[in-house]
C-alpha cells in the first residue's frame, strides 16, 4: 500500500492533474464511417418506416383499445367532418356514477389515446372538449381534468377561449358549470402565459419560456361574452360524489348581477368544485 502520510493536499491535486493530462494524451481511435447497410437502414426508417408509422398511428392506437373497429370507423368515416356533440348527462347522473369516465375509457372510448391522434384533433370541437371537462369536474376525476386542459392549451392552440360558442344548455346547473369552467380556463391560461408559456409553442421549445416571459404584450386569453350572462344558482351545489349530493328539484339560475369575480368562477355561482388541475398545464 502506498504511503500517503506526509503528502500535502497540493501534492495530491498535482498528481491527479498529471493523471488527467496523461489520459488526455491517449489517442482516440478514429470513428469508423457507417456501413452501407447502416446508411440504407437509416434511409428506409426516415423515408418509409417513420411516415408509415405516423400514417397508421390511428390503427395502432385503436387496435389495443376498447372497441377497435368502431373507433377506427369513427376516425376514418369523414361525414360529418366535425364530430357532433353527444347527448350530455345531467349532474345528478354523473354524481350517481362517479366511475363513468374510467369505465368509458376501458369499455368505449379512450380519450387519452384519441387526443394523441392528429385526425381526431382535427375533427374535435371546443364544445365537445368543454363538455368532457364538465364530466370530469362533476365526477371529481382530477387526472382527466388535467389531461383535457393540457390538450386544450398545447394541442388545440387555435381554439381561442373567447371564440367558444354559447352552448345554450337548457339545464341551468350544467349551464352554470360550463360558464364557470370557461372562466377558470381563462384564468389558468393567463397565469401560465404571464410566466412565459405559450400555447402550442413552449411544450416543444421550452427554452423560449425565458424569452416570452419578458414579452411586452403577452397574448392573454379573454372570456366569451355569454359567460357574463350566466348567473348564480338559487341553491348551493357541492360537486363531490363522496357526499351523495341530491340536486334540489326547484334549483334555477338567478339573474347575472355583479358577477365580476374571475378568480372564483365556481364560488360566485354558488358551486363548490375541485378544479385545481386546470392549472396543472
Amino acid at each position: 500500500m502506498a504511503n500517503t502520510q506526509g503528502t500535502s493536499p497540493d501534492d495530491m491535486s498535482t498528481s491527479v492533474l498529471e493523471r488527467q493530462r496523461a489520459l488526455a494524451r491517449v489517442p482516440i481511435p478514429n470513428a469508423q464511417a457507417p456501413s452501407i447497410w447502416t446508411r440504407i437502414s437509416n434511409w428506409v426508417y426516415i423515408n418509409i418506416q417513420r411516415p408509415w408509422i405516423i400514417f397508421t398511428n390511428p390503427f395502432y392506437t385503436t387496435l389495443y383499445g376498447p372497441r377497435p373497429f368502431s373507433v377506427a370507423f369513427m376516425l376514418l368515416w369523414p361525414f360529418p367532418w366535425k364530430y357532433p356533440l353527444p347527448p350530455p348527462l345531467s349532474v345528478q347522473e354523473l354524481l350517481n356514477d362517479p366511475d363513468l369516465i374510467l369505465r368509458r375509457r376501458q369499455n368505449e372510448l379512450n380519450y387519452v389515446a384519441l387526443r394523441q391522434i392528429q385526425r381526431f384533433c382535427l375533427r374535435d370541437t371546443p364544445l365537445r372538449s368543454l363538455y368532457r371537462l364538465y364530466e370530469s369536474v362533476v365526477t371529481a376525476n382530477e387526472d382527466e381534468l388535467m389531461q383535457e386542459s393540457q390538450y386544450w392549451f398545447h394541442r388545440q392552440s387555435q381554439w381561442l377561449l373567447v371564440d367558444i360558442p354559447d352552448p345554450q344548455d337548457p339545464d341551468p346547473i350544467r349551464y352554470a358549470i360550463l360558464a364557470s369552467l370557461v372562466e377558470a380556463l381563462v384564468h389558468s391560461f393567463n397565469q401560465k402565459i404571464r410566466i412565459g408559456l405559450r400555447r402550442g409553442i413552449t411544450n416543444k421549445k421550452p427554452l423560449l419560456i425565458v424569452e416570452f416571459r419578458n414579452e411586452p404584450d403577452p397574448p392573454f386569453e379573454n372570456c366569451p361574452s355569454w359567460c357574463k350572462q350566466v348567473g348564480p344558482l338559487s341553491h348551493q351545489l357541492d360537486l363531490d360524489p363522496r357526499y351523495n349530493t341530491t340536486i334540489p328539484p326547484d334549483i334555477k339560475l338567478l339573474p347575472a348581477e355583479a358577477l365580476d369575480d374571475d378568480i372564483r368562477p365556481f364560488a360566485k355561482r354558488n358551486i363548490t368544485a375541485n378544479f385545481v388541475q386546470l392549472y396543472n398545464i
